[in-house]
Parts: structure tokens; C-alpha cells; sequence
């Protein structure tokens, strides 16, 4: 999912549950239970273009998303509150940055065998994220997201 549709589902998890261990908990568990529907997302075939397009795209999409959590939620959700479920909510692809950053590219799928503790670490976290992740194209895995964060809007309200 895009760091918006995360951000906004945690905006409505914050304004539900204003306790900040329930509102981070299920800003967390959120995440994981919106990437198992299918999408698009910045990362999608991130192959087919270099790093730095993809990680100047993910950077904008996130402040971008951030900053309209905020706008919509700023009024009803103390805003500690709001930061700590919207940052828990985008933490599991923060996490995995490191194996795109640092490790990865085109041609490289997996570590070798003689990878660094680092490396080896980076590629666990990516691989266990993606666990949940379920891809689809766009424009159909736009429309999944949004169906997706409006559902989740209507039952948190």
C-alpha cells in the first residue's frame, strides 16, 4: 500500500483509540492486514526504474501522505497521538528500506552466501514484510487502495 492509504487508516485507527499503546498497536497491525489486498504501490517494479527515482518517488509520496493524515485528522486526534500510529503504521516499509538502499538492485535478488551480518538482516526483514504483501498493476491496485482505506474510514467512524 502507498505511505498515504497506511497513513490515513492510521489517522482514523488514532481518532478511534485514543490510547497511544492501542492506537500504535493497531496502526501496526493495520499495515500488515491492508498489504495482504492487492495493490500498487512506489515499490511496485521498482526494478524497471533506478533507486534514486524510486526513493525520491517514496519520499514525496510519504510527506504527501503524511501531511493529508494530518490535515484530516489534526481536529479530532491529539497530535502526539496521530504522529505515533501514522509512524507506526509506515514502520514495517521503513524497515525494509535498508535491503532496497544499500543491497539490492536489478539483478540482485538475494544475498550471496558470503553477505555481511548486515546484509543477511536487511534481506530477513524485507523478506518476512513481504510475507503479507500482495501486488497487483495499476491502475487496478490504486482502486484496491482506495476501497481499501475507505473501508477502513466507514468502520472507524
Amino acid at each position: 500500500m502507498t505511505a498515504t492509504a497506511h497513513a490515513l487508516v492510521a489517522g482514523a485507527i488514532a481518532s478511534k483509540f485514543p490510547d497511544p499503546v492501542t492506537a500504535a498497536s493497531l496502526s501496526l497491525l493495520s499495515h500488515f492486514i491492508m498489504d495482504t489486498v492487492p495493490h500498487w504501490d512506489i515499490g511496485t517494479s521498482w526494478r524497471n526504474r533506478s533507486k534514486r527515482v524510486t526513493g525520491l518517488l517514496a519520499i514525496l509520496e510519504t510527506v504527501v501522505g503524511i501531511g493529508i493524515a494530518f490535515f484530516v485528522f489534526k481536529s479530532t486526534v491529539a497530535l502526539p497521538i496521530l504522529a505515533l500510529s501514522i509512524f507506526f503504521s509506515l514502520l514495517p516499509d521503513w524497515l525494509e528500506t535498508p535491503w532496497y538502499i544499500f543491497f539490492a538492485h536489478q539483478k540482485k535478488h538475494t544475498p550471496p552466501s558470503s553477505a555481511s551480518v548486515a546484509e543477511q538482516m536487511a534481506y530477513a526483514i524485507y523478506k518476512t514484510e513481504n510475507l503479507f504483501h500482495a501486488k497487483t498493476s495499476y491502475p487496478l491496485g490504486l482502486v484496491t487502495q482506495i476501497v481499501t482505506v475507505v473501508f477502513f474510514l466507514l468502520l472507524l467512524k
